[in-house]
């Protein structure tokens, strides 16, 4: 083997760089769809069973508030990164429009948080550790599993820990986890986070970005308010 450096052909060379080229523009259209999806705003017309979901019972009478529901988990990553933007859109709800959570129990694990979610708002303790809860689990991997976990996590936090731990137990929490399981038959949960607009409209989170999501909650918003004008 001779031991004079290994010099590329210019042959080579374009070759080489022709496939980088063609590798970056494949990146760069790759990246575009992905940001137009999640930015690009909804089409003028929503499409039941495509933007969102008609529930039974839709054609019910109108009156009081109308209710936005988010279904969700702590133990959800997508619903801990949409928490920020959730909060933002709920903080500015016009007064006829109220905004509620509901915790999903797929699971024992879940079913554990969703509790705490429950203990938490017993207490009014809800506002301090409701961040808290998604970034211990999201941010420093605890599992939360069991009422003594978070209890320990809750402890001092407006609260402490037996107090916490007794709620969570606790007969009141015990049918508000039952009114809720309900609640999430009924609407036909599947995955999470997911929205229910006036326990009419189900807004899927599967092929909408966070952005889309509500952009479709607020026009359904203005549907059920025309509606009640009527």
């Amino acid at each position: 083997m001779s031991s004079k450096s290994y010099q590329e052909s210019p042959k080579v060379r374009r070759l080489r760089t022709a496939i980088i080229g063609g590798f970056a523009v494949l990146l760069i259209v790759v990246g575009g769809i992905g940001i137009w999806n999640v930015f690009s705003p909804m089409p003028r017309e929503l499409d039941a069973g495509r933007h969102y979901e008609i529930l039974e019972g839709a054609d019910r009478s109108r009156s009081g508030p109308i209710v936005i529901t988010e279904f969700f988990s702590y133990g959800c990553v997508h619903c801990r990164n949409f928490e920020p933007q959730l909060e933002n859109w709920a903080r500015q709800l016009p007064e006829d429009v109220r905004f509620e959570r509901v915790p999903v129990s797929f699971s024992s694990a879940w079913r554990n948080l969703a509790r705490a979610y429950y203990a938490a708002e017993e207490l009014d303790v809800l506002a301090r550790n409701h961040r808290r809860i998604f970034d211990a689990i999201h941010v420093s991997g605890l599992t939360l599993s069991t009422p003594e976990s978070v209890a320990q996590l809750i402890d001092g936090q407006g609260t402490d820990a037996e107090t916490f731990r007794r709620t969570m137990q606790s007969p009141a929490v015990r049918r508000r986890l039952e009114d809720a399981e309900q609640r999430i038959r009924t609407s036909g949960i599947r995955a999470v986070p997911t929205l229910v607009v006036d326990d009419r409209y189900r807004i899927d989170s599967g092929e909408l970005s966070r952005r889309q999501m509500l952009d479709v909650a607020d026009r359904l918003i203005e549907r059920e308010r025309e509606a009640r004008a009527r």
